[in-house]
């Protein structure tokens, strides 16, 4: 069935059904079948005689109606493909559609505007050509064989930004899409409505079903769809059966008027995640007879996975996207290309017949996207749809987020589905919509919520607080709109482009917020700050001097971009970058930060910090738990039963938990800060898949303990802290704040606080501690001219440090040793620079080493600086520390991770330009100038956070603290200790020369992180 011709097949539907009424326009048109297929007939006919025959591409532009499905049978009656335009649409956007579709003509319906730039064909001018032709040949002739993968039609994906793709769908897939698909059961009794655009998907879905089924097709207003009430006596009136609603709208049925649907047989919804709790209402209310959540990208005709709603259980996080329609397969796939274990995500990848060929004239992405794979049964073209999905034991797909749904602001890869969960937790919001915004340098988000019409709901500021309260601070949005509902486009998804145009910033203002002039004052430094706070932070809360830089939606990227652009304007230096973002981030005031500034300015000290002997001697001197090494039972490390890990969502950390999976048979005890426990898996699993690790999760060995670094006793309840201290065997602490522009005091809750807690967990039963610190902490020695310090070298100068990441990890190694002399069993643990695995080679590609070789490459200069490349990739840190941990006892020692065969940065730099990137190596000064005029202009590129480590001058010296990291002054590190305790393990570290460095660079290239040089572009 699903091979056979498409007209043919209408032709024949139209002879059993030539009575009954197959198009109604109330008030308008009515169409019996012979009617139709008498019509089509004649502009089959009429297409053939204008010169638009088997093979050739129409567009169609005009509105759904009886016409409009003359025009589009007709086309694919005369062996034609049809492409539906959408006259809503920019002239040059058309244009490009025409150009990449190759149309030959347009052929105008009653009532559309002209089309320019091809052969136009009145709806008329075509059946009088018909007529005159004889009408001849009303089904396809005769075609070659595989004529059934011939296009039907040419749909241009929707919702992407600048020239969108043009997809050619095989008329086989429509056929599946229509008959026998196994999900939809179009009766010739039904009345299905058609309410679509006419160049969006669903339009597909409503017409060809209808009739190839024979049964009534029902044409009617788009906008009917905003309109729940309206909506709901327009179907009764009707007496419609069948219909589909984009997610969206079904939404807000849902929420305004739910029984809308009681008296249908089928309601089809998709295009988005479906709510769980909107399923639900609806289902409460007198649902339909058939509730299906529909998923299909247009690359594979429309629909791919359906699944029957019948019932959601409280709790649920989603609705399944079901199993394949007919004649359609689905993979889900790993990143090397085999199939994902139930449960376990994996990319959605769809095949069969159906498939698009590819994009019309676009090879590189068809290309990309449709592939041929060998999940294990053999090969297989599929396409990628780029979507996250698993498969749940009783065989349905879960969908997971859109890979494009992962979006990375400031560092932090966000997936926009957990926001928007977090939002619509608040009872009052009703719907909302998560948006990345972008001017070109600088990504932020924007929620915007709907409340409804009702009085009553939350403001942004209660909204914000909301979100505070659930999510990380990096995924609160920086801006939030609250309004009555979410406005849509004419195909019924949320109209992105009219929520980003509410946020639209105006053109920026001179200081002062007036625009200037020729003649204007010099501004003082009060009104330079308070104008480019009020342009940086979001404008959803008033500005006056106590304006709150956090409650305006601040982070430490905005307060990065800040600090840089009064450094600007007002010519200060880039010495003072890192002490101005720690004042501004201790006391975030407009207020205070305008004091600081002022104060800088004039060259006097600031007021904002202690003198440096007092900042970490009140967290030194805290007293250490008592280490109750008789306690009961007594914790065995040799063969851990359990293990608690911190930090198990980061890089090194997902690492870790991947190699205690390997070499234990424990349960491991996860402290995760997440909503729940479906969140916090979801988090662990995500952090797999980016960090390159393909085994899925080991959920049966894993026991979630929801928590926080920065709470007392972790944010554990009582139970749940006694009950870890009564059984853990071996604590491994690798989660911190990492964050290299946040002074110490916003760091030391989490990473100072939080390592005392987790002493104090350990100490109950003196149960041997891992702490993963860093090798930062030995910079100071560095700055203080020491050469050489071994891993038994006490640690000093931490007032040159400079960097509060770096002295919030020195004072908690400093009472991790307190604790390990009053008898706790601990081992610290300082490694290098953590690079990408040794295979797959996947980096943690916010890293500042990371964005350090981006910006290279970005501006074409490297700094003749000989920084030293101690590169440890992150699966040889793991397998080192569990090693240790299991082989090792704890007594307190330390041990340096490092590379005893590293590169320095020229050798990068050497294998980046054999890669074909154009670098030339100038003077440091001269780079961190050439780097400072090219963070002015892009306040929000991804190296601002890291730029102080270039431009601030380290504490007791006259050198920054990058140039501090240079071989001639960072001191040697020993390392005697880890040396001994690792031979015979056969862990060895690869050395950093050619290979590694090579390796590393395709990969850059081949994630997109470092875009791959024009080939003959090297220098």
């Amino acid at each position: 069935m699903h091979g056979r011709p498409l007209g043919q097949l209408f032709l024949e539907r139209a002879r059993e059904h030539a009575d009954r009424i197959a198009v109604d326009v109330p008030g308008g048109t009515r169409l019996t079948y012979a009617e139709l297929a008498a019509l089509v007939t004649r502009f089959a006919a009429g297409l053939r005689a204008l010169g638009a025959g088997p093979g050739a591409v129409v567009a169609v532009a005009g509105s759904r109606g009886a016409e409009a499905c003359v025009a589009l049978l007709g086309a694919v009656c005369a062996g034609a493909t049809y492409l539906p335009l959408d006259q809503s649409l920019p002239a040059a956007r058309v244009a490009g559609m025409l150009d990449d579709a190759a149309a030959v003509a347009v052929v105008r319906l009653p009532g559309a505007a002209t089309a320019t730039g091809r052969p136009t064909w009145d709806y008329e001018r075509v059946l009088a050509a018909g007529t005159a032709a004889g009408a001849e040949g009303g089904q396809e002739p005769p075609l070659a064989a595989g004529a059934e993968e011939a296009p039907a039609y040419v749909m241009f994906t929707s919702g992407t930004t600048g020239r969108p793709k043009a997809v050619a769908v095989p008329r086989r897939g429509l056929v599946r899409l229509a008959v026998d698909n196994g999900f939809l059961e179009v009766r010739p009794t039904d009345r299905v409505l058609h309410a679509a655009t006419l160049s969006f998907d669903a339009s597909v879905l409503e017409m060809w079903p209808a009739l190839l089924g024979g049964a009534c097709l029902v044409p009617a207003d788009s906008t009917l769809l905003l309109a729940p009430y309206a909506l709901h006596a327009f179907l009764r009136e009707q007496r419609i059966s069948v219909m589909f609603a984009t997610t969206s709208v079904f939404h807000q049925i849902a929420q305004e008027r739910p029984e809308t649907f009681a008296d249908l047989r089928y309601v089809l919804t998709g295009g988005e995640a479906l709510r769980p709790d909107a399923a639900r209402r609806v289902l409460a209310q007198g649902g339909p007879e058939h509730l299906v959540n529909a998923y299909g990208p247009t690359e594979t005709a429309c629909v791919a996975t359906a699944h029957r709603v019948e019932h959601v259980p409280e709790g649920a996080t989603g609705v399944p996207i079901g199993r394949p329609i007919a004649d359609t397969v689905c993979h889900v796939l790993r990143e090397d290309g085999t199939e994902a274990a139930p449960g376990e995500e994996g990319e959605l990848c769809v095949g069969g017949p159906a498939v698009a060929a590819g994009y019309l004239n676009n090879p590189a992405e068809s290309a990309r996207r449709f592939v041929t794979v060998d999940p294990g049964t053999g090969p297989v073209r599929v396409y990628r749809t780029g979507d996250f999905v698993r498969r749940l034991p009783d065989g349905l797909l879960e969908f997971r987020g859109r890979r494009d749904d992962q979006v990375k602001v400031r560092g932090f890869r966000i997936e926009l589905g957990e926001i928007r969960d977090a939002a619509t937790a608040h009872p009052a919001v009703t719907d909302c919509a998560v948006l990345p915004r972008e001017d070109g340098a600088t990504r932020s988000l924007a929620l915007f919520a709907a409340t409804g019409p009702d009085a009553g709901g939350p403001t942004a500021a209660e909204l914000r607080a909301h979100l505070a309260a659930r999510l990380p601070a990096f995924m609160v949005p920086a801006s939030i709109t609250v309004l009555e509902q979410l406005p849509l486009a004419t195909n019924g998804k949320v109209d992105r482009a009219a929520l980003l145009a509410l946020t639209a910033e105006p053109e920026p203002a001179a200081p002062g917020g007036h625009p200037a002039a020729a003649d204007a004052a010099p501004a003082t430094v009060a009104e330079v700050v308070a104008a480019i706070w009020n342009r940086t932070l979001p404008q959803d809360a008033p500005q006056d001097g106590d304006d709150d830089f956090f409650a305006r939606g601040g982070n430490s990227l905005t307060a990065s971009q800040l600090v840089r652009l009064v450094q600007d304007a007002l010519s200060i230096g880039g010495s003072h970058s890192y002490r101005l973002v720690g004042d501004l981030l201790m006391q975030p005031t407009l207020k205070a930060f305008t004091a600081a500034v002022t104060a800088t300015v004039r060259g006097l000290p600031t007021p904002s910090r202690l003198p440096v002997a007092d900042r970490w001697l009140p967290d030194l001197d805290r007293p250490v738990p008592p280490v109750l090494t008789a306690a009961e039972p007594r914790p065995d490390w040799r063969r851990p039963r359990h293990v608690l890990l911190t930090g198990a969502t980061g890089f090194l950390g997902a690492h870790l938990l991947h190699e205690l999976e390997r070499r234990t048979g424990a349960e491991l005890h996860l402290l995760v800060q997440a909503r729940d426990e479906e969140h916090a898996l979801r988090r662990l699993a995500g952090a797999r898949t980016r960090h390159g690790i393909t085994e899925p999760l080991p959920v049966g060995r894993i026991r979630i303990h929801l928590g926080d670094l920065a709470a007392p006793r972790l944010g554990l309840t009582g139970a749940a802290h006694a009950e870890l201290a009564s059984c853990l065997d071996v604590v491994h602490h690798c989660g911190a704040d990492v964050n290299f522009l946040y002074p110490y005091e916003q760091l030391r809750p989490a990473n100072v606080d939080g390592t005392a807690e987790v002493i104090a967990l350990a100490a109950a039963r003196a149960v041997p501690l891992h702490f993963v610190s860093t090798i930062g902490v030995v910079h100071g020695f560095g700055a203080a001219g020491v050469r050489h310090v071994r891993e038994d070298t006490p640690l000093d100068h931490v007032e040159l440090l400079s960097m509060g990441y770096t002295e919030s990890k020195w004072v908690a190694e400093g009472l991790v040793r307190k604790a390990a002399l009053a008898g706790l069993p601990a081992a610290v643990h300082r490694p290098h620079e953590i690079t990408g695995a040794t295979r797959g080679h996947v980096w943690n590609s916010g890293a500042a080493l990371c964005e350090l070789f981006k910006l290279i490459c970005e501006l074409g200069l490297a700094p003749d600086l000989p920084v030293a490349l101690n590169l440890v990739p992150v699966d040889h840190a793991a397998a080192a520390i569990v090693h240790l941990a299991l082989h090792t006892e704890a007594s307190g020692q330390t041990y340096h991770l490092t590379n005893p065969r590293e590169a320095v940065l020229a050798d990068l730099v050497e294998r980046l330009r054999a890669h074909g990137h154009r670098i030339e190596t100038i003077g440091y000064r001269e780079w961190t100038e050439a780097m400072t005029a090219h963070l002015a202009d892009r306040p929000g590129h991804s190296f601002t956070p890291f730029a102080p480590r270039f431009t601030t001058v380290a504490a007791g010296g006259e050198l920054t603290l990058e140039e501090l990291c240079a071989t001639d002054h960072f001191p040697q590190l020993g390392r005697d200790r880890i040396e001994r305790d690792l031979a015979g393990s056969g862990l060895h570290c690869p050395p950093v020369d050619a290979a590694l460095l090579d390796a590393y660079i395709r990969y850059f290239h081949a994630s997109g992180f470092i875009p791959e040089p024009e080939p003959g572009s090297a220098r």
